[in-house]
């Protein structure tokens, strides 16, 4: 492919590129001038384009979000553009100008070196299916925090409820068991009372159970359907380490026959029972949700 010398007077690409030179100043040190970084390299005009056209949507977006942009490492910027320069499709041009842009916040601590070659090794529709799953998660765990914010809210009052039942029977428990110590023949029964007893306790630690429960479905990792995409994509996203495969257990049993034999003592009872763990699954990894996050505009 021929090579062409972009001159700086330009007037073609003369505003964006100061624009993205402006951009640029504030995130590298030294200057542009200094670095000679897209200006002085011989480069293609297509692919210089896509840089400047990527480095100015990351300075609206800043600009937008109020970003106090922060210096990060020539090592990591020129990585991030020399992949970005390739891309072709919009939304994804969208995508990297949110990587850079998130990367340069203050704010933030995304300092991922992987990143930028992640998102190179990404198809558009790859990338889309991966922001839908993360999507799913998103709402999910806003579902499950509203219902422990509620649980947490009525929970005072339910353990207040079950307390306000319980803590006079322990004390008649208490008082007949004593009584029936001191009286040496006469038996007060205290079955009843222990069973309301035990039922009572048992819903309060049902509440801690169910607090558990919510908490855990709140950081469970997400299920990816794997009948939503082609299995080569789904190969590449295991690769990458932005999906991973678990293997989860599972029982086969046989139906149980119990022998007519009342004259026996006891009997012998045949139990099969296999488990298996040939059973995939495929999860959303951390470093999928932290990947899709960092390319999605700030919240």
């Amino acid at each position: 492919m021929a090579k062409i010398e972009i001159e700086i007077s330009s007037k073609a690409l003369e505003k964006g590129i100061d624009l993205a030179k402006s951009f640029l100043d504030k995130l590298v040190a030294p200057a542009i001038e200094e670095t000679g970084l897209l200006l002085k390299d011989h480069v293609t005009l297509w692919r210089f384009k896509n840089q400047v056209k990527i480095l100015n949507k990351a300075k609206e977006y800043c600009e937008n979000k109020q970003i106090d942009s922060k210096t990060i490492s020539l090592k990591l910027l020129c990585l991030l553009l020399d992949y970005a320069g390739l891309e072709e499709e919009e939304l994804l041009q969208d995508r990297w100008a949110y990587l850079l842009g998130n990367m340069v916040d203050s704010e933030q601590n995304i300092d991922n070196h992987v990143f930028p070659y992640i998102l190179s090794q990404l198809s558009l529709d790859e990338f889309l299916y991966l922001e839908n799953v993360n999507k799913e998660k998103v709402l999910r765990c806003q579902k499950w925090t509203e219902e422990l914010k509620k649980f947490n809210e009525d929970k005072p009052i339910k353990e207040k409820s079950i307390n306000h039942k319980l803590i006079p029977l322990k004390t008649e428990l208490e008082s007949r068991n004593k009584s029936n110590t001191l009286s040496g023949q006469t038996y007060t029964s205290t079955h009843n009372l222990t069973s309301e007893i035990y039922s009572l306790e048992k819903q309060l630690k049902d509440l801690s159970s169910k607090e558990k429960v919510i908490r855990n479905r709140i950081k469970e990792p997400e299920l990816v359907p794997v009948k939503d995409i082609q299995e080569y994509q789904l190969s590449n996203l295991i690769r990458l380490g932005l999906v991973k495969v678990l293997l989860r257990p599972y029982t086969n049993t046989q139906t149980l026959e119990i022998p007519n034999k009342p004259d026996d003592d006891y009997l012998l009872v045949d139990f099969d029972m296999e488990i298996e763990s040939d059973l995939e699954e495929h999860f959303l990894t951390e470093l999928g949700e932290l990947f899709i996050n960092s390319c999605n505009s700030k919240k």
